[in-house]
């Protein structure tokens, strides 16, 4: 029985849709009985505010759908819903999503009295009102994150092509000795502890005091040899910048040659700042480059940025994660750092 796979995605994150779907096509098209296409969505604004979306013909289809963080966040996340519920009511044989940056994955825990925890009810709704029951996250922050859904998530690390990036770009051109990963905080250094090896690098830590609250962490010092050496930051995602720019001038302090931070989600994004001054901020710290992928478009941000910010591809990665999980295949050789040599 031949299959029609179709994808959609929501508004912003269309052009990362576009690039999956070329990745999905090309490993799919020579499977026999699979035909791959670029779902059709169209979404209508009333007067009152609300919102409908209608889809083409999936009946009996597999479907992906794919959502990423983009402003307005809480708008597309109700449009995510809305593209779900239409989709439900076409009667596709299964549904799948796939998160390259999941909304409010960073509000998952009741950590002061009396506040919502959406990083939780999300899942939820996806689940129990909508029926989701494949989700695939890419390098969630928290790692539980997963487990909200049922059954449980499937989770792909992204941190492999960061790692992949500073062999190729920088460790050619420097001796392993001539440079230092840094983690910023404990949960950094056991979140990446399997990077050091990876790259065979000695290893620095920035010691920090993080309070529940929305008080700055307290830097106690840093443990390790950045003194003249080429410095690797590594973290999951860069918000505000701001953590960014004091670790990069505390290890400018020590005499660190050179900065580099690598990050997989590029959010950039501060309700103090608009986005051209939080760029031009990033630009004028003490950081020699910033790497991030695509996960969240970020384009525009890094045109506005120049060569200091580079941007790595999603696309194969996801792409290849997508083919997987559409067609049952194990998605447990993407945590395998050879594996990403091969994409």
């Amino acid at each position: 029985m031949s299959t029609i796979v179709k994808i959609f995605s929501t508004t912003g994150t269309d052009a990362l849709a576009q690039a999956v779907f070329r990745e999905v096509k090309a490993r799919m098209d020579g499977i026999d009985g699979h035909c791959v296409e670029l779902g059709k969505s169209a979404v209508s604004r009333f007067s009152n505010e609300n919102i409908e979306v209608q889809v083409d013909n999936v009946r009996d289809h597999a479907v992906l759908v794919l959502h990423t963080q983009t402003a307005p966040v809480n708008d597309n996340v109700i449009q995510l819903f809305a593209l779900l519920d239409a989709i439900n009511n076409s009667h596709p044989r299964r549904t799948f999503v796939a998160f390259p940056y999941m909304p409010y994955s960073r509000s998952d825990r009741k950590n002061r009295p009396r506040i919502s925890v959406m990083g939780q009810r999300l899942p939820e709704i996806l689940n129990n009102v909508l029926g989701v029951r494949r989700v695939l996250l890419l390098e969630p922050h928290s790692q539980h994150l997963k487990q909200y859904f049922t059954p449980t998530a499937d989770e792909v690390p992204a941190v492999p092509l960061l790692v992949n990036d500073i062999k190729s770009n920088h460790l050619r051109k420097w001796r392993h000795e001539e440079c230092a990963l840094v983690f910023a905080d404990a949960g950094a250094a056991k979140r990446f502890e399997e990077v050091p090896s990876a790259l065979g690098l000695e290893q620095a830590y920035i010691h920090k005091i993080r309070p529940d609250n929305d008080e700055r962490p307290a830097v106690k010092g840093i443990t390790g040899h950045v003194k003249g050496r080429h410095c690797f930051i590594m973290d999951d995602e860069i918000l505000t910048g701001n953590t960014l720019i004091r670790d990069a001038e505390l290890l400018k302090s020590h005499g660190a040659a050179s900065i580099h931070m690598f990050a997989v989600h590029g959010v950039f994004s501060d309700r103090k700042l608009s986005q051209a001054e939080l760029m031009r901020k990033l630009v004028d710290a003490p950081i020699d480059e910033i790497v991030v992928t695509d996960t969240i478009p970020v384009t525009n941000k890094a045109a506005v940025a120049g060569p200091k910010v580079r941007v790595i591809e999603i696309a194969p990665l996801l792409g290849e994660a997508c083919k997987r999980m559409l067609l049952g295949e194990s998605l447990s050789e993407l945590h395998r750092f050879e594996a990403f040599d091969e994409l």
